[in-house]
């Protein structure tokens, strides 16, 4: 093989590897920030699902939802 075409050839590869090294450097943080908007996310679902069982209404259908499901398994007599 000529001088010329491993010169080209060595260029290339050279090239490809900073092209490379380049896009892993700009997107080092992506992972981090999308990481902190999901549990940021996840929190305020949180919050809302607290709020919401907190109130009475939400209470008396989780207890009915309960003494339903015990009722179909043939358990009588457990009121929550």
């Amino acid at each position: 093989m000529s001088k010329a075409l491993v010169a080209v050839r060595n260029h290339l590869r050279t090239r490809t590897r900073t092209r490379t090294r380049t896009r892993s450097r700009t997107q080092r943080g992506a992972a981090t920030a999308e990481y902190a908007v999901s549990v940021v996310a996840a929190c305020g679902f949180g919050g809302i699902l607290v709020a919401l069982l907190k109130s009475d209404v939400m209470l008396n259908a989780l207890k009915a939802l309960i003494n339903y499901a015990l009722k179909l398994a043939g358990v009588e007599g457990v009121q929550l």
